[in-house]
């Protein structure tokens, strides 16, 4: 027991959580630790979690447990992480920058619920398993072009792009502006990393995000940050369908159905509450620039 949560401890340092976030978590990890079955449990599914040839069943392996179980397991398993990193030689502000996510994750999870823990689990799989690595401002994750999964790419793009063609999938987490110059920064910083330590050649960068809302067009200044971030994918294409996936990102705890009720604190949540009730629709789309 005091192995394993001695191990808890040294991993949670990583956290930037308030202090009352802090004490609540210790608090339930030393109850799970206490507990024969609980602790042998964690260890289980940590061992799974991290085994890159498992495929993991998030529902399953969580079924019925509470999010300070699965803060608790998550936090074990950035054992597995550091290793991988260590193994490739990764610098440490990488692995550093790249577990900030946990952080963001248990806060935004206290934000839905009231109560700490961890409920994002396939979402941080990746990071785990050495999949996905923030490199300034975005994370990046390995993946190759497969059209037939998205709406309507171009022509253009289809010339520029084939099926399997290796790029990088841009991730925007949670935490900050979101600076033309820190993204470009961003790019620069994949270009050097992917090749020189994961021996991984790629063709562009790819990003598929609520962020490529058409309606942001209209809604939203020219000098906005999310405008040009949109215009930094020049191949860039709307999905068809409404998506309204944006408001966990820009409310909490707001749908579509709720939207009357949803603070407009700043601009750009008004302009997005006044373009629902006006009948406005949401949607989420794709783009690519090449490397």
């Amino acid at each position: 027991m005091n192995e394993l949560f001695e191990k808890y401890k040294k991993y949670s340092e990583y956290y930037n959580l308030c202090d009352d976030g802090k004490k609540v978590l210790l608090e339930a990890v030393e109850k799970i630790c206490a507990d024969e079955n609980l602790h042998a449990e964690a260890v289980a599914i940590k061992n799974r979690l991290a085994d890159v040839s498992f495929n993991f069943d998030c529902a399953a392996e969580f079924k019925g447990k509470s999010a300070q179980f699965g803060a608790f397991v998550y936090t074990l398993a950035i054992e597995d992480m550091e290793k991988i990193y260590k193994e490739k030689n990764i610098p440490q502000d990488i692995f550093d920058d790249t577990l900030s996510d946990w952080t963001e994750w248990i806060n935004k999870h206290h934000d839905w619920t009231g109560e700490w823990g961890f409920s994002e689990y396939t979402w941080l799989i990746h990071h785990i398993r050495g999949r996905i690595f923030k490199l300034g401002r975005l994370q990046f994750e390995m993946a190759t072009v497969k059209f037939e999964e998205w709406d309507s790419p171009s022509e253009e793009l289809k010339l520029a792009l084939k099926n399997g063609d290796r790029f990088l999938s841009v991730h925007i987490p949670r935490g900050g502006k979101l600076y033309e110059s820190d993204c470009l920064e961003s790019f620069e910083r994949a270009k050097e990393f992917f090749p020189e330590y994961l021996n991984y050649d790629f063709k562009a960068f790819g990003c598929f995000t609520w962020l490529f809302d058409p309606a942001f067009e209209k809604l939203l200044p020219p000098d906005s940050n999310i405008i040009k971030f949109q215009n930094l994918f020049p191949m860039r294409w709307p999905y068809e369908r409404e998506d309204y996936g944006g408001l966990n990102y820009i409310f909490v705890n707001i749908t579509k159905e709720n939207i009357k009720d949803a603070p407009t604190d700043t601009y750009f949540r008004k302009k997005i509450v006044e373009h629902i009730l006006s009948g406005g629709t949401m949607r989420c789309g794709g783009g690519y620039r090449l490397a």
